[in-house]
């Protein structure tokens, strides 16, 4: 049985500092080491996230405490409510994706997490408009201004002045490069935790197979009890130390390069609070909107394309010229195994889909708090059984959201030979298959996906599923409509759709444009108060 005090973590960036961030809040007497390099450039191109990252900036009650308001004025991230969809589906439509669940079975049948509000809005062919978290999508934010007076004072806890409403996880757009910069700058401050400015080039295993020490490009040999692997695509030790293999996706996931690049903010750009994702010829293009300057970039398949045929498309539909940040290529997939002895990996050492719905750095963050809250002891014992446990878990995980952002490409379009390769059927695995056809007779439910129990442990329930099916139109109306009335709740629904019409509409009214926080507000942040909806 080993006593864990030295955890070392290879690789910096966002994936890197976050991991050791995650270490340090959630375990106690260790020790953190972060091996990464200045040689290697980390590209902050704007990133997407989840809530997961949210709850990471404000976890309270570890080693170290961050402060969210700082966060925002440092890194210029901004606020991220919901991803916009154009043209998935057919050309010239768009729907939208707001996070969170954001929904409450009051009557708790005939389940307590029957979705009768998304069942209600298909059975009648609605979009998402009672959330109040798609009307922000109107570049409002969940920030308002209280009055003593106002008629949903209950509602904020009684609170009035400044109040933030989150009914759901609002996440982050992120600059990757100044996120990682001020996680290492904080995390520096910390005397448990050590950072070494060098590359890892090798490691040496013991008798056993353990990892004993790494070696450095400096010719250091630094040794812990517990590695984590976040050197990227490398994969410097989960892979090339171990018997590993890579599960490719490339058969159902076609899209295998990236050409990310910056346009910078003017006076007059809207800061929207949402990620927009718009289908183009031979992929998609990413639009993340940060406080100075928007990160985009277009994903697509080079078997269809070239690069310099790509850019072209890009400037001809944006109306001006980009300056590629870099060219990235990348192969859909995972690895057979996640943790291997004492190696963990996190982010894209483990797995890389796609950029597609903010997968990367939510699943860096899932991995660790997967292995912190239910595998990790300081008297931790290596047991064969654990570790395939948690393989186990992580493979269902990255399998599960595979399935997920296929899900996305089952479109009508067929203008490009890409579109036709995209959305055929060959594309879909066994299990996805399985759902759509037990979908063509009833609604979804928590029950349909591996893992979940209400909510699963990585956060991608039926909530989002159902966003994407209803915006790709692939859910029946008559069958959601029958559903309904055979239990005797669509009365039920269709009282709460009016009350959170009622509620939406007034809370729209005393709520801050997204601009003007940023403009404005973004130094009075914790003056907030934070009132759970």
């Amino acid at each position: 049985m080993k006593q864990i005090k030295n955890i070392v973590v290879v690789g910096g960036g966002t994936a890197g500092w976050a991991t050791a961030l995650n270490f340090l809040n959630r375990t106690v007497d260790t020790k953190i080491t972060v091996v990464a390099s200045k040689e290697i450039p980390v590209i902050g191109v704007g990133e997407s996230t989840t809530g997961q990252m949210t709850d990471l900036i404000n976890l309270k009650g570890g080693r170290i405490e961050l402060d969210e308001q700082e966060f925002l004025e440092k890194t210029g991230s901004t606020f991220k409510i919901g991803i916009l969809h154009q043209d998935w589906n057919n050309i010239g439509e768009y729907f939208t994706s707001p996070l969170g669940d954001e929904y409450r079975n009051n009557i708790g049948y005939p389940s307590y997490n029957y979705d009768y509000n998304r069942i209600y809005h298909v059975a009648n062919k609605l979009p998402l408009r009672d959330l109040t978290s798609q009307h922000m999508l109107e570049n409002k934010l969940p920030l308002m201004y209280i009055g003593e007076n106002d008629p949903y004072k209950f509602v904020m806890q009684g609170h009035s002045g400044r109040v933030s409403f989150q009914p759901n996880h609002i996440a982050y757009h992120l600059d990757t490069y100044k996120t990682g910069q001020f996680l290492k700058e904080k995390l520096l401050e910390h005397p448990d935790v050590n950072y070494i400015d060098d590359i890892v080039v090798d490691g040496s295993l013991d008798d056993k197979g353990y990892l004993q020490d790494i070696k450095t490009k400096k010719g250091l040999s630094i040794r812990g009890d517990l590695y984590v692997d976040c050197s990227g695509f490398k994969r410097v030790l989960i892979d090339k130390l171990f018997d590993n293999k890579f599960i490719s996706y490339q058969n159902e996931l076609l899209c295998n390069r990236a050409l990310p690049f910056h346009l910078e903010n003017t006076d007059d750009t809207q800061i929207n609070n949402y990620t927009k994702v718009t289908a183009k010829k031979y992929g998609w293009l990413w639009d993340i909107p940060l406080q100075n300057r928007k990160g985009m970039g277009y994903v697509y398949c080079d078997e269809f394309t070239t690069p310099e045929k790509a850019q072209e498309e890009i400037e001809k539909d944006l109306g001006v010229k980009i300056t590629p940040q870099n060219d990235i290529k990348f192969n859909a997939g995972r690895l057979d195994k996640f943790w291997c002895k004492n190696v963990l990996s996190a982010g894209l050492s483990s797995a890389f889909i796609e950029p597609l719905e903010a997968t990367s750095i939510h699943l860096t963050l899932i991995q660790i708090n997967h292995f912190l809250q239910n595998f990790f002891t300081h008297r931790m014992e290596f047991n064969k059984d654990l570790i395939e446990r948690y393989n186990k878990d992580m493979t269902l995980v990255w399998d599960d959201i595979k399935d997920f952002i296929v899900l996305h490409y089952n479109s009508k379009r067929k203008d490009s030979d890409f579109w036709i390769e995209a959305s055929a059927e060959k594309r879909k695995s066994k299990n996805l298959k399985s759902k759509l056809k037990l979908w063509k007779k009833r609604m979804p439910r928590v029950v349909d996906y591996k893992g979940n129990l209400n909510d699963n442990f990585y956060h991608m329930g039926n909530s989002l599923w159902m966003q994407i099916l209803m915006g790709m139109d692939l859910l029946d109306s008559e069958i959601a409509l029958d559903e309904l009335k055979d239990f005797k709740i669509y009365e039920d629904a269709d009282r709460d759709y009016n009350l959170r019409k009622e509620f939406t509409n007034h809370a729209l009214t005393i709520s801050l444009k997204n601009n003007d926080f940023f403009k404005h507000e973004l130094k009075n942040y914790n003056m907030y108060k934070k009132i759970l909806g």
